[in-house]
Formats: structure tokens, sequence, C-alpha cells
């Protein structure tokens, strides 16, 4: 077996160990390793919304009659009564052999294969004809997933098993009805799990055989449009109505790029329009109906009596015309009379050949696809994805208070006018006190900043000496490429950004002040400052070390006193140089910034500042480091930091008042389970998540409410942990310090083993920036306290 697949076997060992680990006393290995595929699932838009659910239903024999491990109702809607009916259900069922019995090369039998099959199809078969009636009222989840499955039964237009294996399985798909409903099964062993992961995709490739939909048995006819390009192949074809509704009843919303399916989710089951269309005039369906946009990774064609003809795709994605394709299946589905052999429907297909090129084009071809208006530029202010995505950043980005380390806070990037003051005054007085300790005014900072601190660094102080607008206009045009490319910024970028705010800031501050400690005309001291921390830049090349800056959130000594004598050389040089012209308009130019490097400075600061200078190589390494814009694993503490900072006298009291005030939007067993969650110390469900972002968003517009729903509550109120922070703190530990604390550890026999697998399976998520879950994060944090006597501080 490869290295690669053996690692990553150990490492969903430690994962499965640290979640049980996390949830303490009576966590099942089993329903761990079903969360943890689930998590892998729905990473790749498989099971969205999808969570644990684990019964066993013993028979006479005292073997098991029927079981479940998990279940996930799909593409909701509203029928013509108003009643909510979900059209796909999916059920998970888990084969999980423990540590002693497993090993590298365990493969499931046929035998255990059929077993496990055979016993969730009995249970479909069960609920279907109503036959579950002895279940205990105390599985008060269970018996709400069986109603719903007997009241809709024939609602659902496909029913779906995943099995889950932590080991191998020769076995992929297979089909069977049960009560003239269609079942597939889909095998989920450790491979196909390893594949997800190896490729990072955010989704399944689907490989379509037209052979297998096409009425003719060939594939589906079309036209090469004649050019030639490097990044893709463009065909057009006609598509008949009822292959699209078999390609929908085969796979769903899996068929819709992810921008697609979202905007389908809230649409309803399907538009009246296009159904009476169908119904009505089927023959007008092509000149009525706008058609669908597609994209693929591959195409294979046929030449086929003087006609190209595709007969198949891989990786194929309608990016636009979700509703239309839906629409196809549901009125054929529900109204006898719908004829879909009148129908066809034009379809554009963009195939990318520059793999690397997938994942920024797909995504824009169905951003401007379903675009309704006009593609205008860029809006040169707050609404640029690029300032949207520093905005996000600053939001999660907690950072250590240099002047007490036990203490964090974050920068607060104002991405519109007023924000801060906006955010500010929505808050009660006990809640501005608390958002100033976090957010501290002087560490607000807005869109001018961000050009005037990137400028400098980049060498650029006759743009920043321009004034915040021409250089921000100036900055704007620099990231605008950056932008078209969709490269946004990411966690390198963020970190410069505010290692160089410190540096700018502090620059600033050293200059001094009018009529105290300024060291010359203060009216000069923007100009000073802006060519000062070029200047700076230029002769340590740009080696400074930057992380190490924004770890420590300010300047050691050594570098305080080379930016003191960098600032009276530079404003003497300046005053020189302009010689009686105005300053102002003298630093504007680039010829003023040439002149100031071709001056030779009597100290060299490579080696006097040598201790925070890194090699060139490492500054060529961290500046070509690809941005990743996207992290799901911070995103998602995020989510949940926020939702356990709202405190459990908050969400003890949100029952009290749901019971009281009733909210539509705010069911109460949800609330039930995140204070149950928060209580017990477990790790929140993607259910309860979901149901803590609408929370969120309940109070966004009226924060007041937070005290008046902890008011309703008896129990104390006690201060939250900050779990972003913790997780901040912990994943700035380099690998020498992760070292050392494993080398301690195993040396003093300090640790538990399954607490050690939690540390390990931790440092392992931190190192490939994947998800970890926060009771792992706060049990890793709560471990390491115990090495603070040995000299290691978080």
């Amino acid at each position: 077996m490869e290295r690669v697949l053996q690692n990553y076997i150990e490492e969903v060992k430690s994962n499965v160990a640290s979640l049980v680990y996390s949830d303490g006393e009576g966590a099942s290995f089993e329903d761990k390793f079903t969360e943890y595929c689930i998590e892998v699932l729905e990473s790749i838009g498989k099971s969205e919304g999808a969570r644990v659910l684990s019964y066993i239903h013993p028979n006479r024999q005292g073997g098991i009659d029927w079981k479940l491990n998990g279940y996930c109702l799909q593409d909701q809607f509203k029928d013509d009564n108003n009643k909510i009916c979900y059209t796909t259900l999916i059920l998970f069922i888990t084969n999980f052999v423990t540590d002693d019995q497993i090993a590298y090369n365990y493969n499931i039998s046929k035998e255990d294969y059929t077993k496990a099959i055979n016993q969730i199809k009995r249970f479909i078969n069960a609920a279907l004809k109503r036959h579950i009636d002895y279940l205990d009222a105390s599985q008060t989840e269970l018996i709400q997933l069986i109603k719903i499955i007997e009241n809709q039964a024939t609602e659902f237009d496909r029913i779906k098993v995943f099995f889950l294996i932590n080991g191998f399985s020769n076995h992929e798909k297979e089909k069977f009805d049960i009560a003239g409903i269609e079942v597939q099964i889909e095998t989920w062993d450790i491979s196909r799990l390893f594949k997800i992961n190896e490729t990072n995709s955010i989704h399944e490739p689907i490989e379509i055989d037209f052979k297998q939909f096409a009425n003719n048995r060939k594939g589906l006819q079309c036209l090469q449009v004649p050019i030639e390009d490097e990044m893709y192949d463009c065909y057009l074809a006609i598509v008949p109505g009822e292959i699209l509704a078999k390609l929908y009843k085969e796979y769903s919303n899996e068929l819709l790029e992810s921008n697609v399916r979202a905007f389908l989710g809230q649409a309803g089951k399907f538009n009246k329009g296009i159904r009476d269309t169908i119904r009505q005039k089927p023959q007008m369906f092509l000149p009525y109906n706008n058609g669908i946009s597609a994209t693929a990774e591959t195409v294979e064609t046929e030449f086929i009596d003087n006609q190209i003809i595709i007969t198949k795709l891989n990786d194929f994605q309608i990016v636009n015309g979700g509703q239309t394709t839906a629409s196809l299946f549901h009125t054929q589905k529900k109204y006898k009379d719908a004829d879909l052999s009148k129908i066809f429907v034009q379809m554009k297909l963009t195939v990318i050949k520059d793999k690397e090129l997938k994942n920024i084009e797909v995504p824009n071809i169905s951003r401007f696809a379903n675009s309704q208006n006009k593609v205008s530029e860029l809006d040169l202010s707050s609404n640029n994805p690029y300032f949207i995505q520093i905005e996000s950043l600053s939001r999660k980005k907690y950072v250590v208070n240099p002047e007490n380390r036990n203490q964090s806070y974050l920068w607060f990037f104002e991405r519109t006018n007023g924000q801060y003051r906006e955010t500010l005054n929505k808050q009660t007085v006990a809640q501005q006190k608390k958002f100033k300790e976090q957010n501290p005014s002087d560490k607000k900072f807005i869109k001018s900043d961000v050009a005037k601190f990137i400028n400098t660094w980049e060498q650029e102080p006759h743009f920043v000496s321009q004034g915040s607008q021409k250089n921000f206009v100036q900055y704007i045009k620099k990231i605008k490429e950056l932008v078209d490319k969709n490269k946004l910024p990411g966690e390198n970028f963020y970190k410069r950004l505010i290692a160089n705010a410190i540096i700018f800031k502090t620059t600033d501050k050293l200059f001094g002040r009018k009529g105290v400690n300024a060291i010359g005309d203060t009216n000069l001291k923007a100009f000073t400052v802006a060519y000062t921390v070029s200047y700076f830049h230029y002769l340590t090349k740009n080696r400074i070390d930057l992380w190490k800056i924004y770890n420590e959130q300010k300047l050691n000594e050594r570098i305080i006193c080379q930016l003191r004598k960098l600032i009276v050389f530079v404003f003497e040089h300046l005053q020189r140089e302009a010689s009686g012209q105005l300053i102002s308009e003298y630093a504007k130019r680039e010829t003023s910034w040439n002149k100031l490097k071709e001056m030779k400075y009597p100290e060299n600061l490579l080696e006097i500042l040598e201790e925070d200078i890194v090699s060139e190589e490492d500054r060529d390494l961290r500046e070509k480091e690809k941005e990743n814009s996207q992290n799901p694993a911070e995103d998602y503490i995020y989510k949940v930091g926020k939702i356990y900072k709202l405190g459990l006298k908050f969400w003890d009291g949100l029952k009290q008042y749901i019971e009281k005030n009733k909210p539509e939007e705010l069911p109460y067993m949800s609330a039930y389970d995140v204070w149950a969650c928060i209580k017990k110390a477990k790790n929140l469900t993607n259910k309860e998540i979901n149901f803590g972002q609408k929370v969120l968003i309940f109070l966004e517009n009226q924060p007041e409410l937070i005290d008046e729903i902890k008011a309703l509550s008896k129990l104390e109120e006690t201060e939250m942990f900050e779990l972003k922070d913790i997780y901040d703190r912990l994943s700035r530990l380099t690998k020498n310090e992760w070292e050392r604390i494993f080398a301690i550890a195993e040396h003093k026999q300090i640790f538990i083993n399954i607490e050690m697998a939690n540390l390990k399976s931790v440092n392992i998520s931190f190192t490939k920036k994947e998800l970890i879950k926060e009771q792992a994060i706060l049990h890793a944090y709560e471990s390491l306290k115990k090495l603070r006597r040995f000299g290691i501080e978080i």
C-alpha cells in the first residue's frame, strides 16, 4: 500500500480518537467516524445538513433487525397545501472496525457488506410502510424522522444510502426499489475518502455517459464552436428535455454548481412559468426558455453520419439553468399530462482545459451566466471583493496584546465609513465595553490605510505622498488585476499588512508631536514617515521578519533604535534636496524617491538587525507563497466561536424566550440542542451551527435582545472563552515548538494516550490547515497548560 494512504488511515484513526476524546465518556468510535465522514461529504456538497443519529433495533435472536447511523433531508420545498416536504432522503449506515481488529489491508467481506445493507433496507421498508410504532418516547429525533418518511413517502424523488467503512470495499453503487421508490447505495470506503482528501475537491466529479441517457443510444448531437483557445473549448447543443429530466433524477442538485444550488434552494420546487409551458405549450419551450450553461473538465466525442456526437462528459456541472433542469423533472413527475418528448433545451457547454484555472473560471462562468444585468467595473470602494476579504480576515484574526500576553484583540478594518461607530452604537453599555476591549480604537484602520501600509512596504512613498485619495487609486490599479483573477487576500497578506501597520504607526509615533517632542516641522511628518518606512524596507532588502512582528505585535528596541536614526536622516535629506521647493510637492515625485535610494546610509542594517532578518530564500518563498483566501478550518472555528461566545446563560434564556414569543424562524428544540451541547461540552453538529448562525443574524440588528434574553435565565453569568483566540494561539506554535512539546510530554509521561492522540491530531490538522473540532481545540489547550512548569507558554 502507498505510504501516503497509510498516513491517511493513521490520520483518520487519530481524528476519530480525538473526536471521541473531545466528547468524553459515552462517545462511540462508530458515531465519531460517521461524524468525520459526514464532514467530508458535506465539504463536497454531498450531505449538507446531515447529522449523526445512531440506533440499533435488535431482532428476536439477539442480532440486528435494522440499524441507522445518520440521516439528511435535502431539497426542501412547499407543496400546494403549503406543507414543507423534501425530495431527497439520505441515510447513513456505518461499518467501523476497532483499532484492535483493523489492519491497513482490512477489506469488508461480501457477507458483512450484504448484512449491513439488509439492515438499512429493513429500516427503509418498515418506515415507509408505517411499521415502526414501538420506539421509546425518548427517541424524539428518530421518531420525528420516521414520521417524515411515513407522511411524505410519495414525495421523495430518491432515497440514498451512504455506506461508510473504515476499511476497503469492492462495492461502489447499486440500486433497488422499495415501495416503488428507487434507493441508491453509495459505498464510501477509506480509499474513496482518501481520494477526496488528496484532490482537495469541492465536489465529486460526475461522469455522464450520454449513450445511457440518449434515446438514439448514440449520444448528444452538437456543434463545436470554431475558435482555438488554450484555456477552453466550447460546444453548442440542443438537449432533449427527457435527457435533462433523467439526469436530474439520477444526480439531483449534485449536477448544479454551488452558486446555482444556493439559488435553486431558495426558489421553491419549480418555477410556475416553466411548468405551465411544459404542460400547455411544450413545442414552444425552446424559443421561450434561455437554455442552460454547463461546464466540464473533459469531453469525449465521435463523428457519426457527418455529425459531432458527445458521448461522455467528466465533471459535468450546470452553472446556469438549474430551475429549468429541476422543473422538467418535477413537472413530469407530478403531472401525467406533461410530455417531455416535444421539449428541447439549448445548451452552451464550456470545457475548461487548464486545470489550474478551473476552480477560478467555473465560478466566474456561473456568476456571469446568472447575472441579470450588465457586468460593471469593480467599485473602487467598499464593495470591492478585495476589501470585503480584508474585512473578513480582520474579524477573525486574534493577535496577542503585547502589554498583557494573556489578553488578545482584533485589528478592526472599517470597510465602510463609520462602521466601527455604527457597530458600537447598536450595543448596550456593557457590550460596548467588551467590544472596545476586543477591538481597540487605536487598532482601527480604513481602506486608505491599507493602500498606505502596503505601498510603503512596496517602496512607493512618492505615491503615498500624493495624498490618501490618489495613493488609494494607485493601489486599486495594482489590485484590480488580482481581483479579476479572483486572487483575493489570504493569511499571508494579512500578516504582512498588520506588520507594516505596526511599523508605520511606530515610525509615526517616533517622529513626535508638535510642541512636545517632534524632531522637526510636523507639517512634513507624513512625507517623512512614508519615505522612512520605504527606505527602511529598501535598506533591509524587504527581509525584515514581518511574521515575527505580527506575532509579537510590537517592534523590539533594536528596530526602534534604527528607525529613530532613519527618521532624522530622511527628514534632513528631504529638506536638503527640496532646495526651497515645497517638500510636499517634491515628495510626490518618483525621482525624489530614487535620489534617497542613491544616498549612502552610514550603517549596515542587515548586520545590525541580524536577529530580525529572514534569509533571501525565506523572503522569496513568503512573497511567492500562494494566497489562500478561503480557509474553511478557520471559518468553522470562527462561526462556532461566535455561538459559544453568547454564553450558556444566553442559550438557557433563549429557550424561555422562544417559548414566550414563539418566533417562527427559531424552533425551540434547536435552541435546546445548542444549550445541551455547550452545557455538556460537546461539539456542535452542523444543524446546531446553522441554527446558531440564524440566531446571530436574528440578533444582528437588535443586540439589546442579548441582555433581555439572558435576564430570563436563572443561571449565573460566566466568562465565556474566546474559541478563535485559543485557536489562533495554538496555530502560532512553530514546528520546533510542537516537537519540543511532544518530546517533553513523552519523556515526562504527562498525558494519557487519548490525550496525546488529540494533541497529535490537532498538530496535524494545523499543519494541513484542516478543520478541527472545537472540543479538540479546548482539550488541547487545557493539556498544554500542564507544560507551563517546563517553560511552555501558549
